[in-house]
């Protein structure tokens, strides 16, 4: 099927010229270490049982089950308003319903940065750092310590 927008073939074109011309830029070779320390990485315990752990809650065909939280009582009701102002369209949900989301999609999140990028949490990345420094590959070590950015706040606003 044919593009309907002749401008987006022509920029496709552009795009796919660049890229084998001048954006053609070869890939650089890995770290001669990196294939072993990411073996070394995968063979340590405590990553094993994090793979094992990731694996299991990726394919986890169980029914949820309850899980009791505290919550301050104005912070579920201020959850269950947002809830109504945001559900203009359909019903809000049940406050409890709106905070099960939440802690799920946590924990999802949780899961996917963990599988993606196990050195993201501060554990995982010192076990990867000392593997680094073991085998004298200090470069390849991650930053420790950082805390995850904040958004930017607005130069001006109402607030």
């Amino acid at each position: 099927m044919a593009n309907d927008r002749p401008e987006e073939d022509a920029d496709d074109a552009a795009l796919a010229a660049w890229e084998l011309g001048a954006g053609n830029t070869p890939d650089s070779a890995p770290h001669p270490k990196l294939a072993h320390l990411r073996a070394l990485f995968a063979a340590h315990p405590d990553v094993a049982a994090l793979t094992r752990a990731c694996d299991a809650a990726m394919n986890d065909a169980d029914a949820p089950v309850p899980v009791t939280v505290e919550v301050q009582p104005g912070l579920l009701r201020l959850l269950a308003h947002i809830e109504t102002l945001d559900t203009a369209a359909r019903a809000s949900a049940p406050p409890e319903r709106a905070a099960s989301q939440i802690i799920g999609n946590y924990l999802e999140h949780l899961l996917h940065r963990l599988v993606t990028d196990p050195t993201g949490h501060p554990h995982f990345a010192e076990v990867w750092n000392a593997l680094c420094a073991a085998e004298g590959a200090p470069e390849l070590a991650v930053p420790t310590g950082t805390v995850e950015p904040t958004p930017p706040q607005a130069e001006e606003g109402p607030f």
